[in-house]
């Protein structure tokens, strides 16, 4: 089973995912800030990481590029959630450009399966 990083200040998704993935065996970590998830990718080892777009006043992006900087073996396994349905077209070509997969809020709990799946495939 895999150990798995979710980053979302909305507590609400948090607690769901959290609760999904852990009926399938998982673990998980959830927190809500940038800080946090760096607290916890210092100290735990993950396979994988769902992060928020944007975490308030914060983005995901800083957490993408501090991962890129301290953990580059985590750098593929990063798959972006975010509530702004309605990018416009150089919003998109921007995401494009990180080379990440992104589920758009709301998303179906079981498009979460397929990434952890993978990397559980790739830790075998």
């Amino acid at each position: 089973m895999a150990t798995v990083l979710y980053v979302d200040d909305e507590d609400a998704i948090r607690r769901v995912v959290v609760s999904w993935l852990t009926r399938r065996g998982h673990t998980v970590h959830a927190v809500g800030t940038v800080a946090d998830a760096r607290d916890v990718l210092q100290s735990l080892p993950v396979d994988g990481a769902f992060v928020d777009l944007w975490l308030g006043g914060e983005s995901g992006l800083e957490l993408q590029d501090w991962i890129d900087e301290h953990q580059p073996h985590l750098s593929a396994n990063i798959v972006f959630v975010t509530g702004d349905i309605g990018f416009g077209e150089s919003e998109n070509r921007a995401l494009a450009k990180l080379g990440r997969p992104v589920l758009a809020k709301p998303f179906e709990l079981v498009d979460l399966d397929a990434f952890v799946q993978a990397w559980v495939a790739q830790s075998d």
